[in-house]
């Protein structure tokens, strides 16, 4: 990608968390932007991405007899992604492969991470499991509201304004794959003094060559 970005977008909601917004414009909106013809990198700024928060309470833990470590182990356990097993025959054998990665608080819930007294000891025991940012200090605004900002910079050497002018007509598209809660604005486009400078030259231009002629 090539100097300053060309065009600036920033996503917005009222009702959405910030980490369900990022993970939207991430899919729909930024990959979409990358596919187009003179685009060399797509970013996004202030974005939380998603992700689930374990809080684990010492004094439980303590009073089960468990650690910190034990409760690590436990959920890396549960999150293994390897293969089950497999079916060997004459001819052919077959891996049983499955993803067992959690992805929300819920599912963490239901891990169980140890028995006593014949009782299973589910993380819930000794935790508070919640949905939430992966960092919750990353933030960006627009119009005094929080926000997910799109930097768009175009490939060495493409036509500036071709690139924005393709991204302008994508928009119609991209805003109608969003739900109606969130809001598109264009915070910068680099053209606009730029299309202010090709006039200015044809301006001059014409003047001149009616000088010529009047001359």
């Amino acid at each position: 990608p090539a100097d300053a970005p060309i065009m600036t977008l920033a996503m917005t909601s009222d009702t959405l968390p910030l980490p369900k917004l990022q993970d939207m414009v991430d899919t729909r909106v930024a990959a979409k932007i990358s596919q187009i013809q003179g685009v060399g990198l797509v970013t996004i700024s202030g974005g939380q991405r998603p992700a689930v928060r374990i809080q684990a309470n010492p004094t439980a833990l303590a009073n089960l007899g468990m650690s910190i470590d034990d409760l690590r182990t436990a959920i890396g356990n549960a999150n293994v992604n390897g293969a089950k097993g497999s079916f060997d025959g004459p001819a052919r054998a077959s891996t049983i492969d499955a993803n067992d990665q959690l992805r929300s608080a819920d599912e963490y819930k239901q891990i169980i991470i140890g028995y006593q007294n014949g009782a299973p000891i589910r993380i819930t025991d000794v935790a508070d499991i919640v949905d939430a940012a992966e960092n919750s200090r990353l933030a960006a605004w627009a119009n005094a509201k929080p926000a997910i900002v799109l930097n768009i910079q175009r490939q060495p050497g493409a036509n500036v304004i071709e690139v924005v002018d393709r991204i302008k007509t994508l928009m119609p598209q991209l805003r109608a794959s969003l739900p109606a809660s969130v809001q598109v604005q264009q915070l910068t486009d680099r053209t606009t003094t730029i299309r202010a400078s090709v006039k200015d030259v044809e301006f001059e231009l014409l003047l001149a060559v009616a000088l010529v002629v009047m001359v």
